[in-house]
């Protein structure tokens, strides 16, 4: 009995998080790629290869994002990006970060909605979804 209520509220757990970025709708996409440009394009290109204008000037190159998939999988997972794009749990004595941590810039921009964050960086992870390339053998 205890594992079936365990289930079920996994299970209600998951569905209240919202879509994953391997089923999400057009608008998320949509909403995803306005906030990549606005925030992402001037390091990673825009076409997320990592040839932004930017991209020069920095010491470590960004990486082509649209092929994320090689190394992480498909569909993406969706909480590990997230939590890269984020930021703000990321332990410093790893080293430090070449990326911004956006979870603090859309925390602080959202006036503290700790929702709207999270709602911003699914998008996000919805639209370097929707732009994975696929593996090509030859």
């Amino acid at each position: 009995m205890h594992w079936l209520r365990s289930c079920v509220l996994s299970s209600l757990l998951l569905s209240l998080l919202g879509s994953s970025a391997a089923h999400a709708t057009s608008s998320e996409i949509t909403a995803g790629r306005v906030l990549y440009v606005r925030y992402c394009a001037s390091c990673h290109g825009l076409t997320a290869e990592g040839d932004g204008p930017v991209s020069r000037a920095l010491i470590t190159p960004p990486a082509n994002l649209r092929r994320l998939s090689e190394r992480f999988g498909s569909p993406l997972p969706e909480d590990q990006i997230a939590r890269y794009i984020d930021g703000r749990l990321e332990v410093r004595a790893h080293g430090p970060r070449d990326m911004p941590v956006w979870g603090a810039r859309f925390y602080y921009q959202s006036g503290g909605n700790e929702h709207r964050v999270k709602q911003l960086i699914a998008e996000l992870v919805a639209f370097l979804q929707s732009v994975q390339t696929a593996i090509r053998h030859t």
